[in-house]
Formats: structure tokens, C-alpha cells, sequence
């Protein structure tokens, strides 16, 4: 008996493992507003709204912002962390990048136990 719930207990260690695996591996998109020109990767993101892309595969990933109804398309790496809480909603977190400019610094999107980070 005492076997069976170690074998139950070990199953169940794996499933979350593989759960928190998939979900960098998944990939995704989501919309952003941005208010104020800033930067991401050395890249300026003017006003506007983006459909911002991830690609699956391992924490690090190519994150592609597309202009919606423009013609801008910037593709900068993002790191991809797992988080306690999920975000209730789509969100940027501004910071200051190497050269003192606001920049992008985190994705958090809604519903989702992910963020991406930028340098």
C-alpha cells in the first residue's frame, strides 16, 4: 500500500514538472498598448498597439512585436520566468535600459503564471 502512494506521489511530481516545462515550450501572443514611445533591446516601440509574439521552445525566446495597423515589426530576445501569481491582466513594466531610457523590462501577461524578461 505504502508503495502505491509513493508511485502516486512521484507521478504527480512529474506531471508538475512537465506542466511548468510546457508552458515555456508553448509559446503565445497577446495585445499591448504602449502610451509612450519606449525601448526594448536597444529598439524603439513608437505609440501604438502590438500583437506581441513568443516562440516555443526553451526560457529563452524571440519576442516579436507587430504594430496593429502599422507597419512596424521589431524582434528582440526575452527570457521566459515562471511566477507564483497569475497577472490579472496584460502589463509592461518600465524601467530604465543601459543608456537611461525608458525601456521594456517585463511582459506579464493575463491569466498566465509566465513573464518574459528583457535586458
Amino acid at each position: 500500500m505504502l508503495k502505491n502512494k509513493n508511485v502516486i506521489v512521484i507521478s504527480m511530481l512529474l506531471i508538475l514538472i512537465s506542466a511548468a516545462a510546457m508552458m515555456a515550450a508553448e509559446g503565445g501572443s497577446a495585445k499591448f498598448a504602449v502610451t509612450r514611445p519606449l525601448f526594448v533591446g536597444g529598439n524603439e516601440i513608437p505609440i501604438g498597439t502590438y500583437e506581441v509574439r513568443w516562440e516555443a521552445g526553451t526560457q529563452e525566446t524571440m519576442v516579436t512585436f507587430a504594430g496593429i495597423g502599422k507597419s512596424v515589426l521589431i524582434k528582440v530576445k526575452g527570457k521566459i520566468e515562471e511566477v507564483d501569481k497569475k497577472s490579472d491582466y496584460n502589463s509592461l513594466v518600465v524601467g530604465k535600459d543601459s543608456a537611461g531610457r525608458e525601456a521594456i523590462k517585463q511582459l506579464q501577461f493575463s491569466g498566465k503564471n509566465l513573464r518574459i524578461a528583457f535586458e
